[in-house]
């Protein structure tokens, strides 16, 4: 039934071979994770006027060709990103790492600033289609490349705007000695897009953030889709409701953990949003700290890259979670897969895992089912992953990997949509024995 439902089912999500340094495609397909750099001169026709009434007209011609020496030396040092091109005012350009991209900017903005060009700076990081010339790239498509545009003609002279996954990998690997970060809010892109979260780095010593973004503000609540039509009424939250894009389908991910009762099952668990740091704390961590959740049970596809993934990324990530709560468990395992026992009593958790051979059968979805041995019985609840897009994201190891995470989920309850409710029970039930 969840095929005719939702189409062909999709093969397993591995994780993509690990980014190398260089400027070689990293994919056979038309198709690359980057980031977008963006950037414009603020006022340039009214500078340039100025210039040729106040001195000649070469003036600003050798002005702009500072301009471009030292925006293209900065980003392209040490091979961190690329020229792809001009825009008239100003560059686009691509990064491998988010963190490089803010750096990079930082830089560019500082060593920019007390002189005559300002400039405006826009970021953001995502999937998109990339023309390739040997190891160079000759030109950037899709909606990433747009929006960083936006997002770059939202700010100000001598500021940079990201958007939260940029933000959100770059925080994480820049210290705040280096810089400081303002949260700007959620502003509308164009009518029937959803908003976009935008987020200041900048240099405390020499700036003050801006107070003032060119754009509509709108209000995001938790477990809420954005839409782009609605500027500031609340979505009624009901029983069943879609969640998209990546950011919001994350943010209903982890309500649908926290409200949780029982057992959670995760079936055909593609493990691409739980084995990076900041995915495992989205997705997964708040389903471990729940205590009213029992066991999670997950059943995942029996192929070696799936197998090696869960054991390499994903249990570690279990494993220190455990140890900074100080909570002791033990580590069972098996051919067929295996099992995480907290020692406490009688707040007994546990995590299992069942490897089989998935070929064919359903998409990924989480279902919670009363837990029998306990007296809290709650309405079945039930989440599916509708789609999914690809993200660099970095691992605990510090490597850099292209994954796959949702981009869509379904979120049903058995009063809502008691059939399809079954058929994932029934899916379970098949699998119920098989775990220890």
């Amino acid at each position: 039934m969840l095929r005719d439902l939702f189409g062909k089912p999709r093969a397993p999500e591995p994780l993509a071979p690990a980014a190398p340094t260089g400027w070689a495609p990293r994919h056979a397909g038309p198709t690359d994770v980057l980031v977008i750099f963006f950037s414009d001169i603020k006022g340039s026709t009214a500078l340039k006027e100025s210039l040729a009434n106040t001195q000649n007209e070469a003036a600003y011609h050798n002005l702009r060709q500072s301009h471009d020496d030292l925006i293209t030396e900065v980003i392209t040092r040490d091979q961190a990103g690329q020229i792809v091109k001009g825009t008239g005012d100003g560059f686009m350009a691509v990064f491998l790492s988010p963190a490089t991209a803010v750096e990079r900017s930082l830089e560019i903005q500082e060593r920019l600033r007390g002189g005559q060009i300002s400039i405006r700076i826009g970021l953001d990081v995502g999937e998109v289609q990339v023309e390739w010339e040997g190891d160079r790239v000759k030109d950037v498509f899709g909606r990433h490349a747009d929006w960083s545009a936006r997002v770059e003609a939202m700010g100000d002279g001598g500021h940079i705007l990201v958007t939260k996954p940029v933000y959100t990998d770059a925080f994480s690997w820049i210290t705040k000695a280096q810089v400081a970060w303002k949260e700007q809010g959620a502003y509308r892109i164009k009518p029937g897009e959803p908003p976009l979260e935008l987020f200041e780095p900048y240099n405390a010593n020499l700036v003050q953030p801006l107070t003032e973004i060119h754009g509509e503000r709108m209000e995001l609540q938790l477990g809420q889709a954005p839409r782009g039509d609605t500027p500031s009424q609340a979505t009624t939250v009901r029983p069943l409701r879609v969640a998209t894009p990546t950011e919001a389908a994350a943010q209903e991910s982890r309500r649908f953990a926290e409200n949780g009762t029982g057992f959670m099952y995760w079936g055909r668990a593609t493990l691409g949003e739980i084995c990076y740091p900041e995915g495992f704390a989205t997705h997964l961590q708040p389903a471990l700290t729940n205590p009213s959740i029992t066991k999670i049970r997950f059943i995942i596809a029996n192929d070696p890259v799936t197998r090696r993934t869960w054991t390499q990324f994903v249990v570690p990530l279990v494993q220190s979670w455990a140890a900074s709560e100080r909570r002791k468990f033990r580590l069972y395992q098996r051919e067929g897969g295996g099992e995480y026992v907290e020692d406490a009593t009688p707040s007994r958790k546990s995590v299992q895992w069942i490897f089989q051979d998935l070929n064919g059968e359903y998409s990924s979805f989480k279902l919670f089912t009363n837990d029998p041995t306990s007296d809290m019985h709650r309405e079945p609840m039930g989440q599916l992953i509708l789609t999914s897009m690809v993200r660099n994201v970095r691992l605990a190891d510090g490597k850099l990997q292209n994954i796959r995470i949702p981009d869509a989920v379904m979120t049903i309850s058995e009063s809502e949509n008691p059939q399809l409710i079954q058929v994932l029970a029934d899916v379970t039930r098949q699998y119920g024995s098989l775990f220890a």
